[in-house]
């Protein structure tokens, strides 16, 4: 290039740097009906910047703000209104062109609860963004605002606090029902989040029993249908509900064992390793077990199974199978130290298998409920609940065992005076008797008890909790420690010590 074409592309170059920076930018002005871009003029004829309403995600356009020359105010930038770097050639404060709209539901506090209100909210987007709705969480307080009327995310930290709950789908913020969740140790009831692209979920599942066989030992408790792999003799759904878990856990008998055999030498014999096998059962299901007849060791069409629950039909019938009462559970019987522990069974075949043995109940700090301490098979006779305690029997060892008694102590016992009209202590003393490791207690008449009917213990042990609300009744930790109310206790301290006192300021 010639020194003469530099200097002309210089000048040309030059010239149009200087006709930007004096010519006015374009901006689009108004309400935004008119998308042309204007040059500015008047007051902003000089302006480098042009402004527009701010889109804000989920809500959309912000209202009342212009597009126009010159930037936003302090106030506005970034919050309803942008500014962008003007130019003469072109407005940079173009329309932003929305996305499409979509729906989210939006809550109120009635009644104690977040509820959804009639008119979803219309929530508006950019292309771009994807579609969020948010809703109250389960430690969502009555003061908790749903956020921009339910459209968009949660915040971090209240998401993380359980005070909003996020899904991705339109409408899908609806309350979630509650599904008991986790497995069968752990499982608590909890509201089911939707997940990542998802419709909210609308049943519970939970593991199915197989009555004689138990659960299976993978499937859990949870929200949504039965997981894949899952099939209808190990899992079972139930239509949720808002308000609680419709998958609780399911209510079964105790469980029961039935002796186990194998075959050996086209014999069948109790096996040696495994002698019993544990049953599941229903509430309602009869406890009974199966074994080989002596028939079936000449037919060879028996099969052993697991040996809980009736013979199968066939089998049955054809005499090769014996149906036959469980193992039965071990109890002490008898009364006081003379008792063994003995396998119980039905006394009659109308009468139910004993699940539970029995003994008479020891009440703390007055000890056995009757005399003699009796032991039993089965629940505790009837008539005497209030006197009698239970536990579920096992095959090796009874439940019902010694209950071990600490040392017995005293306390002091009151009785009303009717002529001082007043409790005072009884002469003789009552021994009380607990449970081994069980701190003494002792108790007396408190401050308003004022008449025989406010006050009627015998000394031994604490106070209701109504008692002790109402006064009548004093409690302490320690042996004979129920000596009498607190202020005579503290004037037969006080009025010896003002007495001596006395004495020496008169020698004085």
């Amino acid at each position: 290039m010639t020194w003469a074409g530099f200097f002309v592309a210089f000048c040309i170059t030059w010239v149009t740097v200087w006709c930007e920076n004096t010519l006015p930018i374009k901006c689009i002005q108004g309400d935004g009906t008119d998308e042309n871009a204007q040059d500015c003029a008047g007051d902003f004829a000089t302006a480098t910047q042009c402004s527009q309403p701010k889109f804000v995600q989920y809500t959309g356009i912000s209202p009342d703000v212009p597009y126009s020359c010159g930037p936003c105010s302090e106030e506005q930038e970034g919050v309803t209104c942008e500014s962008c770097e003007g130019s003469s050639t072109e407005a940079c404060n173009t329309k932003k062109e929305p996305g499409e709209d979509f729906n989210c539901h939006d809550y109120e506090y009635v009644d104690g609860a977040f509820k959804i209100k009639e008119e979803p909210t219309v929530c508006q987007r950019l292309p771009s963004t994807e579609i969020k709705c948010n809703m109250p969480g389960e430690n969502a307080g009555e003061h908790y605002e749903t956020k921009k009327r339910g459209c968009g995310d949660c915040p971090y930290m209240e998401r993380q606090a359980g005070q909003c709950v996020q899904c991705d789908t339109e409408q899908c913020n609806r309350t979630p029902i509650k599904c008991m969740q986790g497995n069968d140790a752990d499982a608590t009831p909890r509201m089911c989040v939707p997940l990542a692209g998802e419709d909210p979920p609308t049943v519970c599942h939970r593991p199915k029993l197989k009555e004689y066989t138990g659960f299976p030992k993978d499937q859990g408790y949870g929200c949504g249908p039965c997981p894949s792999g899952a099939t209808d003799e190990t899992c079972e759904t139930c239509e949720g509900n808002t308000t609680s878990a419709c998958n609780t856990k399911m209510e079964i008998g105790r469980n029961f064992n039935c002796t186990k055999y194998k075959k050996k030498d086209e014999a069948f014999i109790v096996d040696d390793e495994t002698t019993t096998v544990t049953c599941w059962r229903f509430e309602s299901t009869k406890m009974l077990c199966n074994k080989p007849s002596e028939a079936a060791e000449a037919l060879s069409q028996y099969e052993v199974g697991n040996h809980c629950g009736p013979c199968e039909t066939d089998e049955k019938a054809s005499g090769i199978c014996e149906e036959t009462d469980p193992v039965p559970i071990k109890c002490n019987v008898g009364q006081g130290i003379i008792k063994n522990s003995e396998a119980c069974i039905r006394s009659s075949d109308d009468q139910d298998i004993p699940i539970k043995c029995h003994q008479t109940k020891f009440i703390q700090y007055f000890g056995l409920a009757e005399d003699v301490d009796t032991y039993g098979c089965g629940e505790c006779p009837a008539g005497k609940e209030d006197k009698c305690q239970e536990c579920f029997g096992n095959t090796d060892k009874a439940c019902n065992k010694e209950i071990p008694a600490g040392k017995d102590y005293t306390c002091y016992d009151y009785e009303y005076n009717t002529k001082g009209k007043k409790f005072v202590k009884k002469e003789e003393m009552v021994i009380c008797q607990r449970l081994n490791k069980t701190a003494p207690k002792c108790n007396m008449p408190g401050k308003n008890a004022t008449a025989a009917s406010d006050y009627e213990n015998s000394g031994c042990g604490g106070c209701t909790e109504a008692e002790m609300a109402a006064v009548t009744c004093s409690e302490c930790g320690t042996v004979q420690c129920n000596t009498g109310h607190t202020h005579s206790i503290v004037a037969a301290f006080i009025l010896p010590l003002f007495c001596c006192l006395f004495v020496v300021m008169s020698y004085r």
